[in-house]
């Protein structure tokens, strides 16, 4: 790895990113493994195997997993080829405005994600302590506490968060191992006895949902590939191979000792502060990567003011999303940040017709001042595509049944027909 970019620099964020800062296939795969290992995961993969056993679990999380892979590999490609953040693409798809509404939208999602994980982390953490210790802290000091660590490493930019994922990931994945054996060693066998259960597809769409909005911000990791071979295995093995590796492992401390509560269960191997250790470093890794694509959204919003770094974004967002964590509206801003995740994957489709298909990955920056400030085809497709996604999630309206999917094929079918005429002149061309 090449990496020269100082604390200082902006990480690229509005321009393409030079072959000398690049990094290997190993070190972004490292970086997306580090994001999946998250407080969500041990959650749905354990209803998931409660509900469905250990066998058809098994085939959720491959099939789910096996769906992000092939996604993330084309998001992937685009962001190495073409060197860009997500959020330079949408400006090309959607035009120098209209980028700014889908950038917010994919900045607003991720900054609610922050606060959502950051106070599910402090409220296990008071619980972690009582339960070991028999000391009960408030979780808005270990939430301030852990916000100040991850605004820290990740107002480093992309090295700092390769650092990290260096140094956490092996852990993480140790532990993991050795949750799930020691609950296997230990456990009654007994199905988890919980609220919702899932059928194969709805497993199928929750596996697939928990990291889609990752999914689309791939470019922001994928553009320091070394070349596109590096972004495209990275991304699938990382979420074709070891995501459903790690989504199994996670469910099957749960599923062998038939206690859905996490820092229960932990309890009951012996394994409660190294558990939420692990639970610790994965919300970190999670959130690091919320306040980094984050902040590169925000940077393309906030170009005419010089002054204002990356690093300065990031610590602002931070505290607001630290924010986020203690007021009440917690519970509003999960409902809200679910109709963002159906939103948001259309913009991936459109980016990805728009650089591949449209442009042929000729583009520069500065010919965006050429460009028409609001692409309307865009707009369109990704408001039809966001209304389909929420109608297969509410009402019985479904392509493939799964909300992120279904808004993906709207926005790539009407998109590619509203843009016909530009596709069939770039094959001409």
């Amino acid at each position: 790895m090449t990496r020269t970019v100082s604390l200082q620099s902006d990480d690229f964020a509005l321009k393409a990113v030079p072959q000398e800062a690049s990094a290997s296939g190993l070190h972004l795969a490292l970086i997306i493994v580090g994001g999946t290992i998250g407080f969500a995961v041990y959650v749905i993969a354990a209803q998931i195997g409660g509900s469905l056993g250990y066998a058809q679990a098994a085939v959720a999380f491959a099939v789910g997993s096996l769906i992000l892979g092939v996604m993330g590999a084309w998001t992937s490609y685009v962001g190495a080829k073409s060197r860009f953040s997500t959020y330079l693409l949408t400006q090309f798809a959607f035009g120098p405005r209209g980028a700014k509404l889908a950038n917010v939208a994919v900045a607003v999602s991720l900054v609610g994600w922050y606060g959502v994980i950051s106070n599910t982390l402090g409220t296990a953490s008071q619980q972690m302590l009582l339960e070991a210790l028999a000391i009960e802290v408030s979780p808005y000091l270990t939430v301030s506490i852990a916000s100040a660590l991850m605004i820290a490493i990740t107002a480093l930019g992309f090295t700092g968060i390769d650092r990290l994922a260096l140094f956490m990931v092996p852990f993480m994945l140790l532990f993991m191992v050795l949750a799930a054996w020691l609950a296997i060693t230990g456990g009654n066998g007994e199905f988890l006895d919980i609220e919702q259960r899932f059928s194969m597809p709805t497993a199928i769409s929750a596996v697939v949902g928990t990291y889609i909005a990752g999914v689309i911000i791939q470019p922001d990791y994928s553009r320091f590939a070394v070349n596109t071979r590096h972004a495209i295995w990275s991304v699938f093995i990382a979420l074709g191979v070891a995501f459903p590796l790690i989504q199994y492992l996670a469910a099957v401390p749960s599923m062998a000792l038939g206690e859905p509560d996490i820092v229960r269960m932990l309890a009951l191997i012996g394994f409660l502060v190294p558990g939420f250790f692990l639970m610790f470093l994965g919300a970190w890794a999670s959130n690091v990567l919320c306040l980094y694509s984050a902040g590169l959204s925000f940077a393309t919003l906030l170009t005419r003011l010089k002054r204002v770094r990356l690093p300065h974004i990031i610590v602002v967002i931070g505290i607001f999303g630290t924010a986020l964590a203690f007021i009440p509206a917690q519970t509003y801003i999960v409902d809200y940040l679910v109709v963002l995740g159906v939103a948001i994957p259309p913009i991936g489709a459109i980016y990805i017709i728009d650089a591949m298909f449209i442009r042929r990955f000729s583009m520069q920056i500065e010919s965006l001042d050429e460009e028409p400030s609001i692409r309307w085809t865009a707009l369109i497709a990704w408001l039809f595509a966001a209304v389909a996604g929420y109608l297969t999630s509410e009402t019985s309206f479904q392509l493939v049944g799964i909300a992120a999917i279904d808004s993906l094929i709207v926005a790539s079918v009407l998109f590619s027909l509203l843009e016909v005429r530009r596709i069939r002149a770039a094959r001409a061309g």
